[in-house]
């Protein structure tokens, strides 16, 4: 992701963030979603991490990911800040078959591309750039998101999960890593708010009495 970064840069002739706010989120109307630069703290920003072992210091306002702060915040894999209200609004184009406001934003066949598991044998649940909900054991989609569902996670504890076929998404903001990246404990909360959001919106799942017999 941090050369497929440098690829659009090369391409397009713009910086990643400019162009990302030119064609991805002024077109969405995600007004508060974008890069920041990094050696300026902003504290109306939740703290992220007390860094003890890279930068020495309070990461607040800035990004978490050390590579992507060598970088200057700008990157392809890790750096972007969003709101839950923008995050829903490029949700809701996905679900809506790449449309929004009634105008197309992406093609139907381009969604399905970067969603469909590349290599099942090899990659197992990865995407383009998504993972896919997992057949078996755990899944941060929780129990009752579909086959088709698609998501992303995000070291900090962040997540985002699309299931295509009911219209629904479940959109995490939340910090694991405050103070200290030791908290595993967003695992669980993942699962269980996937799965909250589902029976809430669609209902708990059908009881199969015919499995219940002997």
């Amino acid at each position: 992701m941090i050369v497929l970064g440098w690829v659009i840069e090369r391409i397009t002739g713009q910086p990643l963030d400019r162009y990302a706010e030119e064609h991805i989120f002024r077109p969405l109307g995600m007004r508060h979603t974008g890069f920041r630069s990094v050696g300026r703290p902003d504290t109306t920003v939740v703290p992220t991490e007390v860094d003890t072992v890279f930068r020495h210091r309070l990461i607040q306002g800035e990004v978490h990911d050390e590579t992507a702060w060598i970088l200057g915040g700008v990157a392809g894999h890790a750096g972007l800040f969003s709101t839950a209200e923008d995050l829903a609004r490029f949700a809701y184009m996905l679900v809506n078959e790449g449309r929004i406001g009634g105008r197309p934003f992406l093609k139907p066949e381009t969604i399905r591309l970067f969603t469909t598991p590349v290599d099942p044998e090899r990659a197992g649940t990865r995407a383009l750039g998504w993972d896919t909900r997992s057949r078996e054991g755990y899944s941060s989609a929780g129990r009752l998101f579909g086959p088709r569902s698609f998501g992303h996670t995000g070291f900090t504890g962040t997540s985002i999960w699309i299931d295509p076929d009911q219209q629904l998404f479940v959109i995490l903001l939340t910090n694991r890593v405050y103070p200290t990246r030791e908290n595993r404990k967003h695992l669980a909360v993942r699962a269980r708010l996937a799965d909250l959001a589902y029976e809430a919106l669609i209902g708990p799942p059908t009881l199969n009495l015919n499995a219940l017999l002997p």
